[in-house]
């Protein structure tokens, strides 16, 4: 299993699983803070940033990832996540192809509305479920 983490706060380190594979930073960590992070992911093979956050990373830090062999990759992570619950999305995408928005309404009592628009932004690439954000590969 792929596993991603999102980190935007030096605080979140502690929740982060320990078979995390990649990580994606929406703000700049300290050197101290990135030694925590692989101290604590050993299986973390890349970290992905966004331009900005690549251009305010320390030497120092862009210096221990490299020596570390972690990958340094630029990405686009951006659009607001869905709110969501991951299983009851694919349960909602399953019985779209076999039912009408109405018939769905009915058989999940969720607004057709929010059934539309969770079908035609299905395919983007994040999912928050609490405050946790999920990403899909």
């Amino acid at each position: 299993m792929y596993i991603k983490n999102s980190l935007n706060d030096y605080k979140e380190i502690r929740n982060i699983n320990q078979d995390c594979e990649e990580i994606h930073l929406t703000r700049a960590f300290s050197k101290k803070h990135l030694e925590k992070i692989l101290d604590k992911c050993h299986k973390l093979k890349r970290i992905s940033v966004s331009r900005s956050t690549k251009n305010r990373l320390s030497k120092d830090a862009k210096k221990l990832l490299s020596s570390k062999k972690i990958r340094l990759q630029v990405k686009r992570e951006q659009g607001r996540p869905l709110e969501i619950n991951v299983s009851k999305l694919n349960k909602i995408i399953n019985m779209y192809k076999d039912h009408s928005y109405r018939e769905l309404e009915e058989k999940l009592k969720v607004p057709k509305s929010t059934i539309h628009y969770l079908i035609k932004y299905s395919k983007r690439k994040k999912i928050k479920e609490g405050k946790k954000i999920i990403y899909l590969k």
